[in-house]
């Protein structure tokens, strides 16, 4: 499992690990600006959420927006990692989705297995993010339509005031980080319960 890690860290791309200014660079810089201008008109009010998928993985989440195409990216042991980032007024709505090459789930099937590599990368994203504080890790979430899977949520404070919400899925096929982040904790609980609660793995 620990070697599981460290070649899920090594990621190649910098659209993923290089810093978190590349999170908002995500997806491409046309593409962006397109979103940015349809932010701009937006109000600081309630989002409305679609379901999206998650490129041909069979996963699925709940944005705000249209995310365009997912970027994808390859681990060095040639897992595929997706990104997307979606802005809504002071707001982004991001997720990384990590498609296990075969074989990995043989290594994660206990549910400890599966928490060790969510802590792990979790910490990884942390020192990425340059965070400074972190309400502490809660564990033991459960996702009724997938029962191999279980989830991690957090609360996080950057250097530069930025504030996170977070939540982690793994079912041992795949891994999931939701990411809802902006200057400021978001105002709206249900609408945030509603993203970090909304990934879904792909139907048996």
């Amino acid at each position: 499992m620990q070697k599981i890690a460290e070649q899920l860290f090594r990621e190649t791309d910098y659209f993923v690990f290089n810093n978190r200014t590349t999170m908002k660079r995500i997806p491409v810089i046309l593409f962006s600006l397109l979103i940015s201008l349809t932010a701009f008109g937006q109000s600081e009010s309630v989002p409305r959420f679609a379901k999206y998928p998650v490129a041909n993985t069979g996963c699925s989440l709940y944005l705000p927006g249209e995310p365009g195409r997912f970027e994808l990216s390859l681990s060095q042991d040639s897992s595929e990692v997706y990104t997307c980032e979606v802005p809504y007024g002071e707001f982004f709505f991001a997720a990384i989705v990590v498609k296990f090459i075969p074989g990995t789930s043989l290594e994660l099937e206990t549910v400890e297995d599966k928490e060790l590599l969510m802590e792990s990368y979790l910490d990884f994203l942390q020192n990425q993010f340059s965070i400074l504080e972190s309400a502490g890790y809660g564990w033991g979430h459960t996702m009724e339509s997938a029962p191999k899977a279980t989830g991690v949520i957090d609360f996080w404070a950057g250097d530069d005031d930025t504030v996170y919400a977070i939540k982690s899925w793994c079912d041992g096929k795949f891994l999931s980080v939701l990411l809802l982040y902006g200057p400021k904790e978001y105002p709206y609980s249900s609408a945030q319960d509603m993203f970090l609660n909304g990934f879904r793995f792909p139907e048996p």
